[in-house]
C-alpha cells in the first residue's frame, strides 16, 4: 500500500452501494478527540501519527497475533475512518481495525480489536465497534465480518452479543484452514463470522 505525501489528507474513495451512496470522507472530519461516557469511556479515531500506539496496545493485549508496526501505522494512515481508540479518562485502554473491501463497500472486515487487560469488563470492544459503524462515512455498511480461531473463545462471545444486540444473524463459515498457512508459521484455522444485516445508526 504506497505512502501517503503532501499536504493534501487522505481521503477515502468515493463509491456506490445500492441507494445508499458513500460520499469522499476527509481526514479532517473524522473526530480525533473522545468525548467521555459518565463511566470515563471516549471512543475516537487514531491521529495518522498513533500506528506506534497501536501496535503497542496490541503487545499489551497479550492476546492477539502482533503484526509489524508499520502494518498499524499504515493503517492509520488510510483507514482511518474505519478505526477507533478506546480511553478512559484519556488513557489508552484498547482499539479496532477495520477496513471496507474495494470490492464490498457494505462489509466492514474487523481485521484486529484489542482492550487491554486491566479495562476488561467495561464492554469496550462493543463500544469500539458501535463507534465505527455510527459515523456518517460508513452509513453504507450492511454486514460486518471478521475471522476468528476456534480457540478465542471471548472473540466469539463478542461477535455473537453484537450481532444479538444489533438484531442481526451470525453466520459462522470456513475463512482460512490450517493448511492454508505457511508450513513455518503453523496456526489455528480462521473461522469467517459473518454479521447482518446491519443498520446504521447515528
Amino acid at each position: 500500500m504506497p505512502d501517503q505525501t503532501g499536504s493534501t489528507a487522505p481521503v477515502e474513495p468515493s463509491t456506490t452501494t445500492g441507494d445508499v451512496a458513500l460520499g469522499v470522507t476527509k481526514v479532517e472530519d473524522i473526530a480525533t478527540e473522545a468525548v467521555l461516557d459518565t463511566d470515563g469511556v471516549g471512543i475516537r479515531a487514531p491521529s495518522l501519527d498513533e500506528g506506534a500506539l497501536l501496535w503497542e496496545i496490541a503487545r499489551d493485549a497479550g492476546n492477539l497475533d502482533l503484526n509489524s508496526p508499520y502494518a498499524y501505522m499504515m493503517t492509520c494512515r488510510n483507514f482511518q475512518s474505519t478505526c477507533a481508540i478506546a480511553e478512559i479518562y484519556g488513557m489508552p485502554a484498547g482499539f479496532v481495525m477495520a477496513h471496507r473491501p474495494a470490492a464490498r463497500p457494505h462489509v466492514l472486515f474487523i481485521w484486529q480489536i484489542a482492550v487491554l487487560p486491566e479495562f476488561r469488563g467495561f464492554g469496550i470492544a462493543k463500544r469500539l465497534l458501535d463507534s465505527v459503524l455510527e459515523r456518517a462515512a460508513n452509513a453504507g455498511v450492511r454486514s460486518v465480518e471478521a475471522t476468528v480461531t476456534p480457540s478465542n473463545t471471548a472473540s466469539a462471545a463478542l461477535f455473537s452479543a453484537f450481532a444479538d444486540a444489533r438484531d442481526a444473524k451470525l453466520d459462522v463459515r470456513t475463512g482460512f484452514t490450517a493448511d492454508d498457512f505457511p508450513e513455518e508459521h503453523r496456526h489455528e484455522a480462521e473461522q469467517l463470522f459473518v454479521i447482518s444485516p446491519i443498520a446504521h445508526i447515528s
